[in-house]
């Protein structure tokens, strides 16, 4: 509901420019477990703002009033991008700035702004890095010319730098600084190579060589260039050498997928280009990008691929995964990128719906995203499914008060920057090649980590194929995808028909992989196995059951008893009158 926007939102817009930005909310924030959450988003321009934030629903907005500051508005804030004049000025001091650096005096009259610029209060002399849309200027990033590394930028940057000088079929050189880009063309390359600069830098946040999600929306440049990078004849990449580098090129790589022509440029002892180019001059940078060496798709490597990883389970153990975020599964499993779970269950046993529960949570603490091939759930229904469990009213009039249109549209902005949907209604893939190959664009365009295929009976299979040869050729080539990804897949699986001496009359029938139609594969190849269960009358909780867990560090076999509430559709344990959730170890 929007309400007066509180003086603690004000007082955090009120030195922010033009522009869009993720903060922490003050309004909830101090009352959080979770202390990473940059929840609020917040929209500025010239006429006034809007805040909303994902996790309280707080929401509202401003016009900027010359009489009285800000006032409040209901009216929606549209995105303003400024206009931008530049003039014919060319600071010696910034000039020199760049010819100190080893840039050549026609790179810097062709793609640079020498002038000055206000930082943090003060104007000095800086370089401005003109982004261009269709010719003209569209944003400018600047730098400061000293060692203040001052940077600011006017309207957001938001394609790679220097993507207007590509042409099809040229090669990519992608770099992690505009200076490193100058460094490039300073050194006389090859006409049929273009230099592009990623336009907000390496992640600041890394940890064993992976960023953090909160990051995804910042490789929106990627998707943008979608056309210029499929169309390249080689993808070079010449980031820099430091660990936030490693990340930056480990992600650029799980996005736009191993399977094109890509190098990898080894600077040697140098963190960067421009680093190299001020200590040897381009002959050296030359001949390092003739040495650069393309990434192995044989699938043969040596040590040195596997060090950075090696030298991580020295120091910090085992790899571990995401709890599903409901207390007493999370002792049982966790959700990892590069594996693959089964998931299987009677009909109406629940098990995709508990799947979204975990997709939901994994979205909420961690940021994760998801796409989903279901087969079984037109989107606009399945919108609604995951609306009811994250506000926890139901969507539809029913015997509980339904949602409210403000908790519809938050969380429907939620959604939208946490799920994708591919719509089989409208000739979405069926294969499962052609689901993959939507799949990584999901992965390419929002940092996906997740994807759920639900369910298998659905996919179309060759005629003359054995299913056994299928089901175990599919679940290799979604392994294969979810390793080269670095995302987690949930395969749905209908059981096969149980016999019935297993569903007698108070015997209780649980499924596991053995008993998915079509193969033993669906045991064999599964990282992690879970089977839904729901008594047939409701008489009994509904189960979680792990029968497979590939690697005892991320799981264990057991079952635990959950709650689900049929009003929201929420999933959470499940506590009798007396102690704690019920919970079986099996193992």
């Amino acid at each position: 509901m929007k309400t007066q926007t509180p003086p603690s939102i004000m007082n955090l817009a009120r030195g922010l420019s033009i522009g869009q930005y993720k903060r922490f909310c003050p309004e909830c924030q101090p009352s959080r477990k979770t202390t990473h959450d940059k929840s609020l988003s917040l929209k500025i321009d010239s006429s006034g703002g809007q805040y909303l934030c994902h996790h309280c629903a707080i929401t509202g907005g401003w016009m900027t009033n010359k009489d009285s500051g800000f006032r409040f508005s209901t009216s929606p804030a549209t995105a303003v991008r400024s206009t931008i004049n530049v003039s014919d000025s060319t600071n010696a001091t910034a000039t020199a700035y760049l010819r100190g650096r080893g840039i050549k005096d026609k790179v810097i009259e062709t793609h640079t702004i020498r002038g000055e610029y206000r930082f943090s209060g003060r104007t000095v002399p800086a370089v401005g890095f003109p982004y261009r849309d269709d010719g003209e200027i569209a944003a400018i990033k600047w730098r400061s010319a000293d060692e203040t590394k001052s940077f600011s930028q006017q309207n957001v940057c938001e394609d790679f730098w220097g993507l207007e000088a590509y042409r099809e079929g040229n090669d990519l050189l992608l770099v992690e600084g505009e200076i490193d880009a100058l460094s490039w063309l300073s050194c006389d390359l090859p006409e049929n190579m273009t230099v592009l600069s990623i336009p907000n830098g390496a992640p600041a946040k890394v940890k064993d060589t992976k960023i953090s999600p909160e990051d995804d929306k910042k490789f929106s440049y990627l998707w943008r260039a979608e056309e210029q990078l499929n169309t390249a004849s080689r993808i070079i990449l010449g980031f820099d050498s430091d660990k936030p580098g490693r990340a930056l090129q480990a992600e650029i790589l799980r996005r736009i997928g191993t399977a094109r022509n890509i190098w990898i440029l080894d600077l040697g002892e140098f963190k960067d280009t421009n680093e190299a180019l001020a200590a040897k001059g381009p002959a050296y940078c030359l001949g390092q990008l003739e040495a650069a060496k393309p990434l192995p798709t044989v699938g043969l490597y040596g040590v040195e691929e596997f060090r950075d990883e090696f030298t991580t389970l020295y120091d910090d153990g085992h790899v571990t995964g995401m709890a599903p975020g409901i207390g007493s599964l999370d002792k049982l499993m966790t959700i990892v990128p590069g594996m693959v779970t089964v998931v299987t269950g009677f009909p109406s046993s629940g098990k995709s719906d508990l799947i979204d529960q975990i997709c939901l949570n994994l979205a909420r603490e961690h940021g994760w995203k998801t796409v989903y091939s279901s087969f079984e759930k037109p989107p606009s229904l399945h919108l609604a499914q995951l609306c009811a469990k994250l506000v926890g009213k139901p969507f539809f009039d029913g015997p509980t008060a339904r949602m409210s249109r403000e908790e519809r549209d938050w969380a429907v902005e939620f959604c939208e920057q946490h799920f994708l949907f591919m719509d089989h209604s409208k000739a979405a893939p069926s294969t499962i090649g052609g689901i993959l190959d939507v799949a990584s664009k999901a992965v390419l365009r929002q940092g996906s980590r997740l994807l759920v295929i639900d369910p298998y009976n659905f996919i179309t299979k060759s005629a003359t194929e054995r299913e056994t040869d299928f089901v175990s050729s599919a679940l290799t080539e979604v392994q294969s995808w979810a390793r080269r990804s670095d995302a987690h897949v949930f395969f749905i699986a209908h059981p096969t028909k149980i016999s019935p001496d297993r569903r007698e009359a108070g015997k209780k029938a649980i499924v596991t992989g053995h008993d998915i139609a079509g193969s033993a594969a669906w045991f064999a190849k599964a990282d992690l196995g879970l089977t839904v269960w729901r008594h047939p009358e409701d008489e009994q909780p509904p189960e979680a059951i792990i029968w497979k867990c590939r690697w005892s560090h991320l799981g264990k076999h057991g079952s635990t008893q959950l709650d689900f509430d049929r009003p929201t559709g929420r999933w959470s344990d499940y506590t009798p009158e007396k102690g704690d959730p019920t919970y079986w170890d099996l193992s």
